[in-house]
C-alpha cells in the first residue's frame, strides 16, 4: 500500500489549496471580490473568537492504518512541553493464513488440473517500504522472529497481546513476548522499496501444518535512528506441482491480520494543540465568534464601529495556526491530511459524534512535514468559511442546528503515527482567524 499522499504546498505559510466555492483562499483582488463595493481583510486575536480548547486522543487504533511502523531508538528528545522522552520503538505484526493445500496447473497436454500433490520449494516474506514516509540514511537489517504468543490483531500494544475492555493479557516481555528469530535481511532504499525475507525448511514444514491455527510473524530492526513506514507484509510460496515437475509457482498466502506495536506511547501535551497519531488526536475548539466587529480602523473608518457581521458578509475564513516542534519520534515525514469538522453532541465528549467535512467538496488539504521541523514557528492556515458561516448564521445552509464546538482532526483517523503540534493559548503565537469581509456600498 502506497501511503496517501499529496504535493507540499507552494507556500510554506499556507496548509490548504483547496477547490470547492466555500472553501477556496481568495486570489482575486478586491475589485474581483466585491464588484461594487468594499473588501475588508481582518485578522481576529484568539480570545476574540475561541472560548476554549482541549485535546483529545484515543481515536481509532494502529490495527486500522493497513500498514506498519518499523523502528528502533528513533528521536529522542524533548517534546511539545520540553519534557525529555526516549527513541520510539515500533515493530509491525502479521498473521497469515493456511498453505493452500492444492494449485490450479496446466499438464502436458495443455489442460488445466487441479493438482494437490504439490512440494513448497521455498518461501518468503516479502516485505514492502514506503521510501518517502520512512527516515534512514542508508541500508537497514530488517529482523524477523515468529511469535509464541496468542494475540489479538486490534487491540495488542507494545505492554498487552490483547487490550480489549473485558481482558487484558500482558505479553510475558513487552514488544511481543518470547521471540525466535527467523531470518534477516538488508533493505537499502536506494535499490528500492521491497526486501525478501527467506523462511528456512523447518518452519515451512511447521506452517505447512493444516491444524496450525496462527503463522505470526514480528518484524522489525535493531539498527539505531530509523523509522520506516511498511505498507506490505505478504508471504508467498514457490511451489512446483507434480504434473509438471519443471515449473514453480509463485502464490501468495493471504495475510489475515495486521498491525504495528510502538513504545512510548505520546503523553498529552499540556499546552499545545495536536492532530493525528495514531491512535488519533483531536483539538476541540469551542467557538464563540463575533457578531459584531469594532476596533479594526480601516472597518471602522469606512462603515463606522460596531459593525454588524452576517455570513453573506464572509467571503472568506482561515484558521491560523503556528506550527511547533514536537516530539522527534512523531515528527512528520510526510504530508499530513487535516479537517475541520462540527462536533454535533459535545455534551458527549470525547466521543461525540461529528458533522460532515467542511473539506470534503474536493478532498482535504495538505501540511508539509518540513513545517514542523526545528525550531518550527511557521503559520498555517485552514480554510473555515462554512464553519464560521454557520455560526453567524445560527444553522448550517440548509437549516439544520449547529454547535459552536468544532474539531481539528486528520481527514481520516487514523492516518500516520506522526502527529501535526501547533501553539496554544498561552504561547506567544495563539490561533487567529482571518476573515476576508465584502460589504455592498448600500450597507
Amino acid at each position: 500500500m502506497t501511503r496517501r499522499s499529496m504535493p507540499a504546498p507552494a507556500l510554506a505559510a499556507l496548509a490548504f489549496v483547496l477547490g470547492g466555492c466555500a472553501e477556496e483562499i481568495p486570489t482575486a483582488t478586491r475589485d474581483e471580490l466585491v464588484a461594487q463595493g468594499l473588501a475588508v481583510e481582518i485578522t481576529i486575536p484568539y480570545d476574540d473568537f475561541v472560548a476554549s480548547t482541549v485535546v483529545y486522543g484515543g481515536y481509532g487504533r494502529a490495527s486500522q492504518l493497513g500498514g506498519g511502523v518499523v523502528a528502533h531508538e528513533f528521536g529522542p528528545g524533548p517534546d511539545e512541553d520540553g519534557v525529555e522522552r526516549p527513541g520510539l520503538e515500533a515493530v509491525t505484526l502479521a498473521r497469515f493464513a493456511r498453505f493452500p493445500p492444492s494449485v490450479t496447473a496446466v499438464d502436458t497436454a495443455g489442460t488445466n488440473r487441479i493438482d494437490t500433490l504439490i512440494t513448497i520449494q521455498a518461501a518468503h516474506v516479502v516485505v514492502r517500504f514506503d521510501t518517502l514516509g520512512s527516515v534512514a540514511d542508508g541500508p537497514v537489517e530488517i529482523t524477523a522472529h515468529t511469535l509464541g504468543e496468542d494475540w489479538d490483531p486490534v487491540s495488542a500494544n507494545w505492554q498487552f497481546a490483547v487490550d480489549t475492555l473485558g481482558v487484558a493479557v500482558p505479553w510475558s516481555e513487552p514488544g511481543g513476548g518470547v521471540l525466535e528469530e527467523v531470518a534477516t535481511a538488508v533493505w537499502d532504499p536506494a535499490e528500492g522499496d521491497s526486501v525478501l525475507i527467506t523462511l528456512d525448511s523447518a518452519l515451512i514444514e511447521m506452517w505447512n501444518d493444516s491444524t496450525l491455527t496462527a503463522r505470526d510473524i514480528r518484524v522489525g530492526t535493531n539498527d539505531p535512528g530509523v523509522r520506516l513506514h511498511l505498507s506490505l507484509m505478504q508471504l508467498r510460496l514457490s511451489i512446483v506441482p507434480s504434473i509438471r515437475p519443471d515449473t514453480v509457482l509463485r502464490v501468495p498466502v493471504a495475510t489475515t491480520a495486521a498491525t504495528f506495536i510502538y513504545d512510548p506511547l505520546p503523553s498529552p501535551p499540556r499546552t499545545a494543540l495536536r492532530v493525528g497519531g495514531a491512535p488519533s488526536w483531536r483539538t476541540i475548539l469551542n467557538l464563540d465568534v463575533p457578531h459584531s466587529l469594532t476596533g479594526y480602523p480601516r472597518l471602522c473608518d469606512a462603515l463606522g464601529c460596531p459593525v454588524e457581521i452576517t455570513a453573506d458578509h464572509v467571503s472568506y475564513a482561515g484558521l491560523q495556526l503556528t506550527t511547533v516542534a514536537g516530539s522527534p519520534a512523531f515528527a512528520p515525514s510526510d504530508t499530513l491530511l487535516l479537517d475541520v469538522r462540527m462536533v454535533t453532541a459535545p455534551q458527549f465528549l470525547p466521543k461525540s459524534p461529528l458533522g460532515p467535512s467542511t473539506l470534503s467538496r474536493r478532498g482535504g488539504g495538505d501540511v508539509g512535514p518540513g513545517l514542523f521541523r526545528a525550531p518550527a514557528g511557521h503559520v498555517v492556515e485552514i480554510p473555515v468559511t462554512s464553519v464560521v458561516r454557520d455560526q453567524l448564521r445560527g444553522e448550517t445552509v440548509l437549516g439544520r442546528p449547529v454547535t459552536s464546538t468544532v474539531a481539528l482532526m486528520s481527514i481520516l483517523e487514523p492516518w500516520s503515527i506522526e502527529y501535526a503540534s501547533f501553539a496554544g493559548r498561552t504561547s506567544g503565537s495563539p490561533p487567529s482567524l482571518r476573515l476576508i469581509l465584502n460589504f455592498s456600498r448600500g450597507g
